[in-house]
């Protein structure tokens, strides 16, 4: 789509990964498509222990102002920490539509403990090396890095009542991660009119690589796809 770019950003602590069939998808409906490593994501995790959550912020925030001055319409999608930082620039630039996946609001609630007990208890038969290195990796991040991920929770949440541009929000009902009630709660109290909110039934956080991964990428590019039109 000549003139139209997607910035997708992935989470707290992951990597391209995690948002790439979608990115691919994209890519292949020629939509221009940007997909950030946020500082300190990178293998070795010793390199976030000075990164801040400003640092992160700032990475997006560059490339908006550069697509604004190109004239471009821009299309903002996050994944968990991702969908926060993307909502933070909604706020303060003008765009086309927002897009959140697995939007991290709460992380500790008594469905995310239900969850993480249940992941415990598949843990101790699991043989999957790449899941426990995937665990591994989680715990090797500094405690730091964990308050600055905070810091962006607080500061969208304080934010989602004064957006109002046309916004796309889709949760996995069984996400180990956030809470699902995480999307309903920002559906209701955004301001937008022009808004959507899908639920996946048997997806976890990561709705990008799950079973229905396909569904998430139709329902983003209809939504995209629509607001295309009006243009």
């Amino acid at each position: 789509m000549k003139g139209e770019l997607c910035i997708i950003i992935h989470g707290f602590a992951g990597n391209l990964q995690e948002i790439e069939p979608l990115a691919h998808a994209l890519l292949k409906m020629d939509y221009e498509v940007i997909t950030p490593l946020l500082p300190g994501h990178s293998i070795d995790k010793r390199r976030m222990e000075k990164v801040t959550a400003l640092n992160w912020l700032e990475t997006i925030e560059k490339m908006i102002k550069r697509a604004i001055e190109e004239g471009k319409h821009i299309h903002l999608i996050g994944f968990s920490m991702g969908a926060m930082i993307a909502s933070i620039m909604a706020d303060r630039y003008k765009i086309t539509t927002l897009v959140l996946l697995s939007p991290a609001v709460y992380v500790l609630t008594p469905h995310v403990l239900r969850m993480r007990l249940r992941e415990l208890f598949h843990s101790l038969v699991l043989t999957d090396r790449s899941v426990r290195g995937d665990q591994l990796f989680i715990r090797s991040i500094p405690i730091h890095n964990v308050f600055q991920f905070h810091k962006i929770v607080r500061q969208a949440k304080s934010i989602f009542r004064q957006i109002s541009v046309p916004i796309c929000i889709i949760h996995g009902r069984n996400d180990e991660t956030v809470d699902p009630k995480s999307s309903e709660w920002i559906f209701r109290i955004v301001s937008s009119k022009d808004k959507e909110l899908h639920y996946l039934s048997h997806s976890r956080h990561h709705i990008c690589l799950g079973s229905e991964s396909g569904s998430v990428i139709q329902m983003v590019s209809e939504f995209l796809e629509k607001h295309h039109l009006e243009h």
